[in-house]
């Protein structure tokens, strides 16, 4: 029995240990899972779902076969739903249950698109023709989704493949390879080591098996068997409910051991076997109906037990609508067109990423330097030196960013707004407007800020409207109820030039009427909330300088500037001078004692015409 003992402990050693191995060789689960899209209707843009992305732990591969040149981009998922908008598209959902095919979903919609290339949406694109092999990477937290397209008018490719890594962990490989080597050990010692010798009676042998021989020989013949235990173990009673002798219940002990270890094992196997099978169909889509498991095993992936997308969706919701690489990458195309437009004088160069204030202004330096060579260029915009950035995390539409640079040219760091109008369209350049000597920059959040509505005084002591109309009010008279109420630095002379320059005029002008006027132009006003609590104001003020001759034949002059707007430098009927002013205006917040302040502004002539 201690040799069939020891054979059953080897086998048993040997099917553990080959259990073990095989998790590790031919039963172990595939290290990726890949997932075909099944064929469908076309549409000119597909969009990938950011749950995707997560669907497995590790970086998700995908593959794009499709015939010319075609472009991949990343960009938040409600900024690509905005790019899309009413355009027809296909949606990549989700994996079927088995694993082997993606969910591909059909919006109908309008037939064709803008080609998404060079969107300042995205915050990375990838372009190829023919095959595309590309690796889903997150390039900052929270939910990313893609967009696949070629120029908006064709379908976009339709042969997808998406490569997921696989969980390919076993648990029990390890502890199966010890235990069957245990085994094969004890089966081994089994065989080899002796029992211990007994003390020996009359020859007949030392071991329990042969005292019984002995005690059956010595027995009458004609006694009715008995069922006697040796003396040697003691008396035990013989009755029918003592079913198994002394001596055989090890031998009962060891069968029971080696038939459970043969069931544990058994277990084992077949158990390991349907986790690798299961490890390698992913979990169903978030659409599917089944019941989520009450408690997740220890081993699964954290993203397989949460709702897909809902942090994500939380962070998209504050993140700042643009990232570091993606701003400088906006405000170096600015830069570069605002460049080509004043080495050529061209307002046409300009517009790709220049509007609003900010094109009327250089337009009209354009028309005057044309004809007045000394007449003063506006300030360069330079990308280099970027000394900091505003950026929203408001994620409607417009908006607005801001950046403070003092590149080449700038003798004092200026502030540049650039906005964005629509989902479809980039960010532009609408003002400059250099920071006034000695004044302060108030602090605003990097990672992203509030911006407010024009009329919005939440928070603060004026909202951005009131405060450019109070700066209106004190820019135009020099008894202003703002007087005390919005201030600027003694080395910021803005103001006190401007209210100087328009009493000279009068003085000097004996023979004309002259009034001045300082309104906020609609439409241009951008509020940033602030570290404290306050705001920073941005916007322009439309300028208008009025002058009428007093008597008949007197005449009014203007300077070779205006001349070269209004066509003559004299005037017998009036003229009217118009000039925009780009403004910054720092607002306490509610409760603060202390003024609202300049923080930057400048103006440039945009017309002048006579009566």
């Amino acid at each position: 029995m201690r040799f069939k003992t020891a054979v059953a402990l080897v086998l048993l050693g040997l099917l553990t240990l080959l259990a073990g191995i095989g998790q590790k060789t031919f039963w172990a689960p595939p290290e990726t899972i890949t997932a075909t899209a099944p064929a469908g209707t076309a549409a000119p843009l597909t969009v990938f779902d950011e749950k995707l992305r997560t669907l497995h732990s590790g970086t998700v591969q995908i593959n794009v076969k499709g015939e010319g040149s075609f472009m991949l981009a990343a960009g938040r998922p409600d900024d690509v739903d905005a790019w899309v908008a009413k355009t027809a598209h296909n949606t990549v959902a989700g994996v079927s249950d088995d694993g082997k095919a993606l969910q591909v979903t059909h919006t109908d919609g309008e037939a064709t698109a803008p080609s998404p290339a060079g969107s300042d949406l995205w915050v990375s694109t990838e372009n190829a023709s023919g095959e595309m092999n590309y690796s889903w990477n997150a390039p900052a937290d929270g939910d990313w989704s893609l967009l696949l397209a070629t120029d908006g008018t064709k379908p976009a490719p339709s042969s997808i493949t998406m490569t997921f890594v696989n969980d390919a962990s076993t648990p029990w490989a390890i502890p199966l390879m010890v235990l069957g080597g245990l085994l094969i050990i004890a089966g081994g010692a089994l065989m080899v080591l002796k029992p211990k010798s007994g003390n020996r009676a009359g020859g007949g042998g030392s071991s329990i098996f042969g005292r019984r021989r002995q005690a059956n020989a010595a027995a009458p013949q004609t006694a009715a068997p008995q069922t006697a235990a040796p003396e040697a173990t003691g008396p035990e009673k013989s009755t029918p409910g003592n079913t198994t002798p002394e001596p055989f219940k090890g031998v009962t002990k060891a069968r029971r051991s080696g038939i459970i270890v043969a069931v544990l094992t058994a277990a084992a196997v077949g158990g390991t076997s349907v986790a690798a099978q299961a490890s390698q169909t992913p979990a169903p889509s978030p659409s599917a109906s089944a019941p989520a498991p009450s408690a997740p095993a220890p081993s699964a992936p954290a993203s397989g037990s949460a709702t897909p997308g809902t942090a994500g969706q939380d962070q998209a919701g504050e993140a700042p609508v643009l990232l570091d690489a993606q701003f400088r990458r906006v405000l170096e195309q600015v830069a570069s067109a605002v460049d080509a437009g004043d080495a050529a004088k061209d307002a046409a160069k300009l517009k790709p990423r220049v509007a609003q204030s900010e094109l009327e202004v250089r337009t009209q330096n354009y028309k005057v330097r044309a004809k007045v060579g000394s007449y003063e260029a506006r300030m360069p915009v330079r990308s280099t030196k970027l000394l900091t950035t505003v950026v929203t995390n408001q994620r409607s539409w417009p908006r607005s960013v801001l950046a403070v640079t003092q590149g080449e040219g700038n003798v004092v760091p200026q502030l540049l707004t650039l906005t964005q109008a629509t989902a479809r369209e980039n960010y532009k350049l609408v003002s400059t407007t250099p920071l006034q000597p000695g004044a302060t920059f108030p602090a605003i959040g990097r990672e992203g800020t509030q911006t407010l509505a024009h009329s919005d005084k939440s928070g603060l002591l004026y909202s951005g409207e009131e405060a450019l109309a109070g700066l209106g009010d004190r820019l135009t008279k020099a008894d202003s109820t703002f007087k005390d109420k919005l201030v600027e630095g003694q080395s910021s002379p803005y103001i006190a030039d401007t209210l100087a320059y328009q009493a000279d005029v009068v003085k000097s002008g004996v023979n004309g009427s002259f009034a001045f006027t300082h309104k906020v132009a609609p439409g241009s006003t951008v509020v940033f909330r602030t570290a404290d609590g306050g705001a920073l104001v941005l916007g322009r003020l439309n300028f208008a300088f009025d002058g009428t001759p007093k008597a008949s034949g007197d005449k009014l002059t203007i300077g070779e500037d205006a001349a070269a707007l209004a066509g003559g430098k004299e005037t017998g009927t009036g003229m009217v001078l118009n000039f925009a002013e780009s403004v910054a205006v720092y607002v306490p917040p509610t409760g603060s004692s202390d003024p609202m302040k300049l923080v930057a502004a400048t103006r440039g002539l945009v017309g002048a015409a006579f009566k």
